[in-house]
C-alpha cells in the first residue's frame, strides 16, 4: 500500500511531532518547586514579608522587599528593610528557632525601626506553618508575628 519511503517519511514525520510536543512541555513547564499538593518548601524557598505583627508590609516602589531564604546547611540569609541579615536556624516539623542573628550596618531613618522588630520577632517565634505558598511564624502557637509569601522568580 505504502512505499518504504512513505513508510519511513511518516516516521520521520511522527518522530518529529514527539520530539516538538516534548520540547514544547519542558519550555512550559512550572520554574516552581515540586511539592506535595501545591504547598511550598520551608527550604531555599524566597520568603518575602508580607505582614509583621499584624500590620502589612507593602514595599514602595523602588524599594527593596523585607525576605529571607533558609538555606539547606540550616543558613538563614535575608534583607531586612535597610540591611542584609544572616544567621543560623533549626526546624523540625512545626517547631522552628533562629539563632545567632546579625545584619550589616547600615543606617535608614525610615526602615530602623521596621528592621528592628522583624529581626526581634525572627528572634522570638518558636512555631512555623505553611499553608500553600504563605508561611506563617508565631511564638508558642498564639497569634502569627511574621507572615511571609513564597515568591518564585521565572
Amino acid at each position: 500500500m505504502f512505499s518504504k519511503n512513505s513508510k519511513l517519511s511518516l516516521l520521520f514525520i511522527s518522530g518529529l511531532i514527539l520530539i516538538l510536543f516534548l520540547l514544547f512541555l519542558l519550555l512550559n513547564r512550572e520554574t516552581e518547586p515540586q511539592t506535595t499538593k501545591n504547598q511550598a518548601a520551608l527550604t531555599n524557598t524566597y520568603w518575602k514579608l508580607i505582614e509583621l505583627g499584624g500590620q502589612t508590609i507593602v514595599t514602595a516602589d523602588g524599594q527593596r522587599e523585607m525576605k529571607f531564604t533558609l538555606r539547606e546547611e540550616n543558613r538563614v540569609t535575608g534583607f531586612a528593610g535597610c540591611n542584609s541579615f544572616f544567621g543560623s536556624y533549626t526546624f523540625d516539623e512545626s517547631s522552628i528557632k533562629f539563632s545567632q542573628l546579625a545584619a550589616s550596618r547600615m543606617f535608614c531613618s525610615e526602615a530602623m525601626e521596621l528592621e528592628n522588630l522583624f529581626l526581634k520577632s525572627l528572634a522570638e517565634v518558636s512555631v512555623y506553618n505553611i499553608t500553600g505558598r504563605v508561611l506563617t511564624l508565631s511564638e508558642n502557637e498564639r497569634k502569627p508575628r511574621i507572615i511571609l509569601k513564597a515568591v518564585y522568580l521565572k
